[in-house]
């Protein structure tokens, strides 16, 4: 079993129970102490657990991952603000556009044309919407692990789907964003889900709520120089502002 298919494993364990044992991970990994040791020093690294005698307990040092439906009525109108300029300024007819699985995100599809795009997503819940509220797009979905919490799918079995993958533009979301290490989110296997998904597109277009602003996760989601444009709802703090400056990101602005 793979590192990363271990590490959901072991995430999804410690949201439903809080806590969990090396012992029982050996079991259900058929693997050794010491790999069980590594994988659990490689997510505490990364703040998402913290080693106890004989296990691991959840940290709380970072944010945490709020499932979907939470996320959803966050910052709502803002959202749609955001969704509806990054529509108008980044999708044009033709296109193929990566939609990741956030909010914020998902929130764009009321604004996309009712034909000639195509959808790529990692997100069960994203391509549903697709369904419902654009249903002459054809959308494309990776398979993979689902994760409980987000509905996206992650692992390597989504990897290997996104690799083949082009699109004019990608459309991605985060937890959080600062001035030092810019956009960030607390779960390793939907980093690296969205590293895959902005590696298949010619563009790069964050959307992001200013509540999100300096604020950070566990990990890097992103490094900027990744970015082309950043869609949000109030201007960036001057720090936020001279970061994205500096690698020349474009920012657009929905105001109410």
């Amino acid at each position: 079993m793979l590192p990363t298919v271990r590490h959901q494993h072991i995430l999804e364990a410690l949201r439903n129970h809080g806590s969990v044992s090396a012992a029982a991970l050996r079991q259900t990994f058929q693997t050794t102490a010491m790999t069980v040791w590594r994988d659990l020093e490689a997510l505490e690294e990364l703040g998402l657990l913290r080693r106890t005698r004989g296990g691991a307990c959840l940290q709380n040092r970072f944010p945490g991952e709020p499932n979907y439906e939470a996320k959803n009525q966050n910052a709502f109108g803002a959202k749609r603000r955001i969704a509806a300029l990054a529509a108008q300024e980044f999708v044009r007819e033709g296109d193929a556009i990566v939609l990741e699985g956030g909010t914020t995100v998902s929130a764009l599809i009321n604004f996309l044309p009712a034909e000639r795009i195509s959808v790529l997503t990692n997100s069960l819940p994203v391509a549903l919407r697709v369904r419902a509220q654009r249903p002459g797009l054809p959308a494309l979905v990776a398979g993979g692990w689902m994760s409980q919490v987000s509905g996206n799918t992650c692992g390597p079995e989504a990897l290997r789907s996104m690799a083949k993958w082009q699109a004019a533009v990608c459309f991605i979301s985060a937890t959080a964003f600062d001035a030092v290490v810019g956009p960030s989110d607390p779960n390793p296997l939907e980093i690296e889900a969205k590293r895959a998904l902005a590696a298949c597109a010619r563009r790069v277009v964050l959307l992001l709520d200013s509540s999100k602003f300096d604020q950070r996760s566990a990990a890097v989601t992103l490094h900027p120089r990744r970015i082309d444009a950043l869609v949000t709802d109030a201007d960036p703090p001057a720090p936020i502002r001279a970061l994205l400056n500096r690698y020349s990101i474009r920012v657009c602005i929905a105001r109410e």
